[in-house]
């Protein structure tokens, strides 16, 4: 079976990958464990506390900290941390340019919806792979809906990371994620509101030959 084709069981550990053409030997990777997997959708959990690469500054500092175009210019280094708050669930349709994180909002309960516009994630033999794309839109128990990082979007437009034409892309799948919050259609209609984690299941980890230059956790490289 091709990697396209791949399909995970309940309760596999895979990973979860964001790339950035621009530093292609950088990686956000956080290690999930797969609660559902058809033809609709990939549904996978990110538990509290799971070890999870990410990317800084060359030194360390964090990506939003900086001024202007440098989250999208300045030299990167490679990080890890682990992930802070309550685990989410998060979904990825095919040939759908955004995922869905259920964030909770009360013990037990996620109804706090973040849509994160990315690429159609493609799946590879550990896991599945995407870029984000910046924009970002939060919706409410209520589905009333909000853009989130429109400032970055415009810086990221200036230093080039996005042409003109994708900038206007990415708005229209943002607009398009809205529709689909208001006409409450999958993945908000499938019910994983009140989602748990089997409590046999392991906290998935980074591979052996992971490697990074700055540990969040420690303060330190």
């Amino acid at each position: 079976m091709s990697d396209e084709h791949r399909r995970w069981q309940r309760g596999d550990h895979i990973f979860w990958t964001y790339r950035n053409p621009d530093f292609p030997d950088l990686v956000d990777r956080r290690p999930v464990t797969v609660i559902a997997d058809d033809e609709r959708h990939l549904a996978v959990w990110l538990a509290p506390g799971t070890r999870m690469l990410f990317q800084v500054s060359a030194d360390g500092q964090e990506l939003r900290s900086l001024s202007g175009t440098g989250p999208f210019t300045a030299p990167r280094a490679q990080a890890v941390r682990s992930w802070a708050g309550s685990g989410i669930v998060a979904v990825f349709q095919p040939e759908t340019m955004y995922s869905v994180w259920f964030c909770e909002t009360a013990p037990g309960v996620r109804e706090t919806y973040y849509v994160n516009i990315e690429e159609e994630c493609i799946r590879t033999a550990s896991g599945i792979e995407s870029a984000d794309l910046v924009l970002d839109v939060v919706a409410g128990p209520d589905r009333r809906c909000a853009f989130k990082d429109e400032d970055e979007l415009a810086l990221a437009h200036r230093a080039g990371r996005f042409s003109t034409a994708k900038v206007e892309q990415i708005r229209e799948v943002a607009r398009q994620a809205v529709r689909d919050v208001e006409n409450w259609v999958c993945p908000f209609n499938a019910g994983y509101e009140r989602f748990q984690p089997d409590p046999e299941w392991t906290v998935p980890t980074l591979p052996a030959d992971a490697e990074w230059e700055f540990d969040a956790d420690a303060g330190q490289s």
